[in-house]
């Protein structure tokens, strides 16, 4: 229900920002919070539930910085209002802070002298009105439209427990809350209580993504890094978004996850969207932090920064960053105002950081020229994979384009230029006049998606290649099963985490000669390399894999003992531990 106006035509409007929000603004923005232009704007949301993108703003305020209320006049009547308090990035682009409660439940509404007044909240929450997810597109990745709640009990093994979503935990309940600072009571199954007493320290993990919302390999590797440091004895949270329905608070696989919404959650203007995200998350690490006592912060590329560098702060702990991939790297340069700025932001991050973690000494020398890192504070740890059981029926494919008696060539990835799937349809058009029998599936989403597709019906390919879009993590491990080589031909790569996930199911696999590939695969021993871009390079190398399956065979059983041996998540664990241990020891703050 909204506020809305019976008699009066006045609205008085108060509001508080906290500290810790105008910190995490300037570390986002880049600039003092006193230097940024304040305003408040009012919408006519009648008849409507708000979501931030419904409705025309109805009159914009520009404030002075001592302005903690402010009245609006000349409002009708029998209307219902919401008012917004944030900062005027330029003429058009408004960002906003604190949004009034007017949004999801009614306004607490008082008449003295004849007048409304309403107070600016930023915490609401509203579990009957989802989210709509909109399709964003960056230089970053590709922000798809995502409703998985359904496959989470698919995903995750583990036993999943809601902490009672849609409210948060507060100061006024304390009684409710164990005084060895450790879950309330009421909220965990008693035996998973004590679960969790039983470690050690306890991490904070921010990432934008994570299972079931994948959108590239950065989920599954704070999933595995998550599960690895569970066996170490740290007690792990993960803050991340809530793309769809999931649950606000989960506990899977002994891992606490905290899923929050962006306030900007479907403003479609990617910057000011993550943003929205990283005040959530930080809001939500400090409302965690009343009942915690975080060892460390660990944030996961610079989507998660702002928040990261703020909490730093604010916790007085340590902070830890990996770096997955640059915008410099995917992009050869720096071109456009967008990736300036998300260059900016994680140079702003490493510097901020404790240490940094990488996954390849590829990626160790181009943060030290790029962004000048100290190669002392670099580490580098390797992404990881875990073992995939090989039993699958024959309705897990029954819905993509199989066909009996032929050869697969199987790739999943984004469907981003850097990803080089183009090469395979180039080398499509050649391999079919000596290969009658092998085609092409190639899995994953993405801002070329469409491209591809119309690309492949152009040269006559549609019974070669078929660009399937998203597929189940049971349906990428089944054809990987059932692939005669799988290929990743990326132009860019920092690692190449889906190079394992073949790898360990003991399929040959052709990478790319860059980037974190070149480390992962031994030339003709666990697998084979192609230049990039080349498709020449990938038909020499297939063409070892058709022409002879004992090689293959050979070389598949090499690559799955070498994963095996090099890229557990217990390895990779055990050496994320250390890299905690110094930072905790050498901590200043």
């Amino acid at each position: 229900m909204n506020s809305c106006l019976i008699s009066s035509e006045k609205l008085d409007v108060f509001w508080k920002l906290s500290s810790e929000k105008k910190k995490i603004i300037e570390a986002y923005f880049g600039e003092p919070f006193s230097s940024m232009v304040k305003a408040l704007r009012i919408y006519d949301v009648t008849s409507i539930i708000f979501d931030g993108g419904n409705a025309h703003s109805y009159q914009d305020v520009i404030l002075a910085d001592k302005h903690t209320n402010w009245t609006f006049k000349g409002l009708k009547s029998y209307r219902s209002y919401c008012v917004e308090y944030g900062i005027m990035i330029s003429e058009y682009k408004f960002f906003p802070m604190l949004r009034s409660t007017a949004v999801h439940h009614p306004l607490e509404i008082r008449k003295p002298q004849g007048e409304l007044q309403a107070e600016l909240e930023s915490d609401f929450q509203d579990a009957n009105h989802p989210p709509i997810w909109a399709e964003r597109v960056s230089t970053y990745s590709y922000y798809e439209n995502v409703n998985e709640a359904k496959k989470c009990s698919a995903l995750y093994k583990g036993e999943q427990v809601q902490i009672k979503a849609d409210r948060q935990i507060t100061s006024t309940q304390s009684e409710m809350i164990e005084r060895d600072n450790q879950f309330p009571v009421n909220i965990f199954f008693k035996e998973q209580v004590d679960t969790l007493k039983k470690r050690k320290g306890k991490i904070l993990l921010l990432t934008w993504e994570y299972p079931p919302h994948i959108v590239g390999g950065l989920a599954r590797h704070v999933h595995g890094l998550a599960g690895g440091l569970i066996k170490q004895g740290y007690e792990v949270h993960v803050i991340t978004a809530n793309p769809a329905q999931l649950l606000h608070e989960e506990l899977v696989e002994g891992i606490c996850i905290h899923r929050v919404k962006p306030l900007m959650e479907k403003d479609h203007d990617f910057l000011n969207w993550i943003a929205g995200l990283n005040l959530a998350m930080e809001q939500k690490a400090r409302e965690l932090a009343r009942i915690h006592r975080f060892a460390l912060v660990h944030a996961h590329d610079w989507l998660v920064g702002a928040c990261a560098i703020s909490l730093q702060a604010s916790l007085h702990v340590p902070m830890i960053a990996t770096i997955h991939a640059t915008e410099h790297g995917r992009n050869k340069g720096i071109h456009t105002e967008l990736q300036k700025f998300i260059h900016e932001k994680e140079s702003q991050l490493m510097n901020e950081s404790n240490s940094i973690i990488v996954c390849s000494e590829y990626m160790k020398c181009e943060l030290i020229q790029v962004f000048d890192v100290s190669e002392q504070k670099i580490w580098i740890i390797p992404n990881g994979v875990v073992g995939i059981e090989s039993t699958f029926g024959e309705e897990i494919l029954a819905a993509l384009p199989v066909q009996q008696n032929k050869r697969i060539i199987f790739s999943i990835g984004r469907i981003v230029h850097e990803k080089g799937f183009d090469t395979l349809i180039d080398a499509a058009l050649v391999l079919q006049d000596y290969y009658p029998d092998v085609y092409f599936i190639i899995a994953g989403k993405g801002p070329m998606l469409s491209e591809y597709r119309n690309r492949v019906l152009d040269r006559g390919l549609q019974d070669r290649v078929y660009f399937v879009g998203f597929v189940t993590d049971d349906q990428r491990n089944a054809l990987f099963e059932k692939c005669s080589l799988a290929v990743f031909p990326s132009r860019y790569e920092p690692f190449g985490i889906v190079a394992l996930e073949a790898m360990i199911m003991g399929k040959p696999v052709i990478v790319s000669n860059t980037g974190g590939l070149k480390g992962i695969v031994q030339h003709k021993q666990t697998g084979l390399l192609m230049t990039p871009g080349d498709v020449g390079s990938f038909l020499e190398q297939a063409a070892i894999i058709l022409d002879h399956e004992e090689v293959g065979q050979q070389m598949g059983w090499n690559g799955k003992k070498e994963v095996e041996r090099l890229f557990s998540w217990v390895r990779i664990a055990e050496d994320t531990k250390r890299v905690y241990e110094e930072a905790i020891s050498n901590c200043k703050i």
